[in-house]
C-alpha cells in the first residue's frame, strides 16, 4: 500500500509550512482512510528540512569559531599580568596634553576645570 510512502506536495499546495488538517475532509496526506495525528507525519515539507539543514549548518559552523577562539586564548599569557603591566606603564607617564597643576592659574578659568567635591587630592587637569 502506498501508505508507509510519504506523499509529496502538489503543484497548487503552498510552499510556505502549513498545520496539518483540522477535523473531517480536507486535506491531502495520504492517510488512507485515517485522518488527524496518524496522516500528519506522512507528509513532508521540503522546505522546512531545508531550512533546518542550514540553521544546523550554521550552529556546526559557529561551534567551530568558537572552539578556534579557545585554542587562541589559551595560548595567551593571563590577562592579569598584561592589564598590571598596561596600567603602572599608563600611570607613570603624565600626558603631555593633560598636565596635573597645583591649583588653578587664572581664577576665571577655575569654574571650568573643577574636580569632583569629595576629591582626596585638590589636583586639577588643566
Amino acid at each position: 500500500m502506498m501508505d508507509s510512502q510519504p506523499s509529496l506536495p502538489s503543484s497548487s499546495s503552498s510552499p510556505w509550512p502549513s498545520s496539518p488538517p483540522r477535523g473531517r475532509g480536507g486535506g491531502g496526506g495520504g492517510g488512507g482512510g485515517k485522518r488527524g495525528a496518524a496522516a500528519s507525519p506522512l507528509t513532508i515539507n521540503f522546505l522546512g528540512r531545508h531550512r533546518m539543514a542550514a540553521a544546523i549548518s550554521q550552529l556546526h559552523h559557529q561551534i567551530d569559531v568558537i572552539k578556534e577562539e579557545l585554542e587562541q586564548l589559551e595560548t595567551l599569557g593571563e590577562s592579569s599580568i598584561a592589564c598590571r603591566e598596561l596600567f603602572s606603564s599608563v600611570e607613570s607617564v603624565p600626558d603631555p596634553l593633560l598636565p596635573t597643576t597645583q591649583g588653578p592659574v587664572d581664577m576665571s578659568w577655575e569654574r571650568w576645570f573643577r574636580g569632583a567635591h569629595e576629591s582626596k587630592s585638590h589636583k586639577r587637569w588643566i
